[in-house]
């Protein structure tokens, strides 16, 4: 699974990389940059390939248990469930940043190969930094997926959701709202000049009460619940 998962991360860099390329060849006077090609990268992440995909991972995580019916046996060594779920969310979020680094390289690796211009080290730090930080307000909405796998405990259900959240952020995406609804925070958030209706400390109360909320309910429902 996690080589699969770096086979997702290669997708948006990938796919962006022949955009742009496409687009030059249309236009040849169009200068090829790496401050371009990771911004654009960043924002296909962010808006489409980054919620379905740590969604998928997630669900992978929490549903594997389940799945092979090898929960029961695991929760007999001397480890509470709560701790079971955060070891499994520390996991996962190492995980997320490592797709997120990986997702950083290829761009740059392409970049050098396609010949694109602007590498200067500021540059390639600021966008790090950024594919850093949009990975971490990403891992921030998987609680909602945890949730949703131990309540169904199969993969359809959490899967649906991820694809209905990453379409309502595209619908959202041209309007006021893109502060205010949770799976389109992560790009208001790291998107250069832009012009915001509402003040990012709404964002931020947004996106760790939609974490805190959704956590603190799979804890309890998960500390609940019986084992067949």
């Amino acid at each position: 699974m996690f080589l699969l998962s770096l086979l997702g991360g290669i997708v948006s860099p990938l796919l962006t990389f022949f955009m742009i390329l496409a687009r030059q060849q249309r236009n040849p006077a169009e200068t090829l940059t790496i401050e371009s090609f990771l911004s654009q990268t960043h924002l296909f992440i962010a808006f489409l390939v980054g919620t379905m995909l740590f969604a998928l991972i997630t669900t992978y995580l929490f549903n594997r248990e389940f799945e092979e019916d090898t929960l029961k046996n695991l929760l007999t060594i001397p480890v509470g469930r709560t701790q079971l779920v955060l070891s499994k969310l520390l996991i996962l979020i190492v995980w997320i940043e490592i797709i997120m680094v990986y997702s950083f390289f290829m761009v740059i690796l392409l970049g050098f190969i396609g010949g694109f211009e602007g590498f200067q080290t500021n540059l390639l730090l600021f966008f790090f930094k950024k594919y850093i930080f949009t990975g971490f307000l990403l891992y921030l909405l998987t609680p909602v997926i945890t949730l949703i796998t131990i309540l169904f405990r199969t993969y359809i259900p959490s899967i649906a959701f991820s694809i209905f959240a990453t379409l309502a952020t595209l619908v959202i995406m041209n309007s006021k709202y893109i502060a205010l609804y949770p799976w389109s925070i992560p790009v208001s958030m790291t998107m250069n000049n832009q012009q915001l209706e509402y003040p990012i400390l709404i964002s931020w109360l947004i996106i760790i009460g939609v974490f805190i909320i959704s956590l603190a309910i799979t804890l309890i429902y998960f500390n609940k619940i019986d084992i067949d």
